[in-house]
């Protein structure tokens, strides 16, 4: 479903995140870490997401949580 949704950015559209974690595949970034693999933005224990920057538009999908 992600591709799907992040197809209408396009070919050259440019992918920002806060994840630092590689994912089991080559190439990819894990998004479900328990561990801080991401640097916060706010004061929440978990906040990590991705930007996305087309010449159309911008897209930010982000996850919030405190447990």
């Amino acid at each position: 479903m992600a591709r799907t949704i992040l197809a209408r950015y396009g070919d050259g559209a440019g992918y920002h995140t806060n994840v630092n974690r590689p994912g089991h595949q080559r190439g990819t970034l894990d998004f479900t870490s328990s561990s801080w693999a991401y640097c916060p933005l706010s004061v929440y224990s978990e906040d990590y997401g991705l930007i996305v920057v087309s010449d159309a538009e911008v897209g930010m999908f982000w996850n919030f949580s405190d447990y």
